[in-house]
């Protein structure tokens, strides 16, 4: 049984991460290797993360392919039975953190485990506090709460995967940008039938955006949201497992909605943006950003 830790890269300074695994995958005496693939991030960061080629393979892609083709191509860097996906901006909290993945692999052969991802549990400051606060509330769900809910969103920051599974099922190149590829990868898993263990053996998020990041990226998420929905063939199965398509479906054509939206826009964006994280408030923003694109669209 052998696996390779695979770790994207785009303009991130992984060195702490890389290193924190090779002292564990030493241990674990050739059972996994470490492939580091750089999505041509900008030159400082690719100087920084080249010193790891001396220790691990680490690949610098001649240009930015996006977040999908990227985790597929690191199928053409490994013969391991697994692949196990780490986001580049996470922590090892663990010492034990491969071993537990090599005792679980060697008991149960899964096609496909998740470790999860947890936050800090120490508030940050202001202009960090909208993703933390959905992280740590929504997000990171517990071990226990994974087990139960089925329903759970699939999320791609650690997570393993045998390549006989993931031969059979990839990351659609269909979506570029940020956001959704992993809500659509997880469909696509519980489509063919390919049950989802879940593991107690998380990672820390050790990056936190700013708040205006945070927005910024979930409006490009929404985005893509809509084309996943597309996608899969506007496949009810979906609503169940993204709560903001669920309402967006029932409500995208309310002119009431549309015009509250329209009219409380720029103050619901002020609040959040200056460290108001109401969970309520963010998620109200989500469903008017996205009826607003269906009125566009229309």
């Amino acid at each position: 049984m052998t696996l390779t830790v695979c770790i994207p890269v785009y303009n991130q300074d992984v060195t702490v991460l890389v290193y924190a695994l090779i002292k564990q995958t030493k241990l674990a005496r050739g059972f996994a290797n470490i492939v580091v693939l750089d999505d041509h991030s900008e030159s400082a960061f690719h100087k920084i993360n080249s010193a790891l080629s001396k220790d691990v393979s680490y690949i610098r892609l001649q240009s930015n392919i996006g977040r999908s083709k990227i985790r597929n191509k690191f199928l053409e860097y490994t013969d391991a039975d697994y692949l196990l996906f780490i986001d580049c901006d996470s922590t090892i909290i663990d010492d034990t953190y491969i071993p537990c993945y090599q005792k679980y692999l060697d008991q149960h052969k899964p096609s496909v485990v998740v470790g999860s991802s947890v936050y800090q549990n120490e508030q940050p400051s202001r202009q960090y506090k909208l993703r933390w606060t959905y992280g740590s509330k929504v997000e990171s769900e517990s071990y226990d709460k994974r087990r139960r809910n089925s329903n759970t969103t699939f999320k791609t920051n650690n997570f393993i995967i045998s390549k006989e599974c993931f031969h059979k099922v990839s990351f659609n190149e269909e979506l570029s940008g940020y956001g959704h590829e992993d809500t659509l990868f997880g469909y696509e898993l519980n489509k063919n039938n390919i049950d989802i263990k879940q593991l107690n053996n998380p990672v820390l998020n050790g990056k936190l955006d700013t708040n205006e990041e945070f927005i910024l990226k979930t409006e490009e998420g929404l985005f893509n949201l809509l084309k996943v929905w597309r996608i899969t063939g506007f496949d009810t199965h979906l609503l169940e497992k993204v709560r903001v398509l669920k309402y967006y479906c029932k409500y995208k054509d309310s002119i009431f909605l549309k015009g509250l939206y329209l009219l409380l826009r720029r103050p619901c964006r002020y609040l959040l943006i200056n460290g108001w994280s109401s969970i309520v408030l963010f998620n109200f923003y989500k469903l008017g950003f996205l009826i607003q694109l269906n009125s566009r669209k229309g």
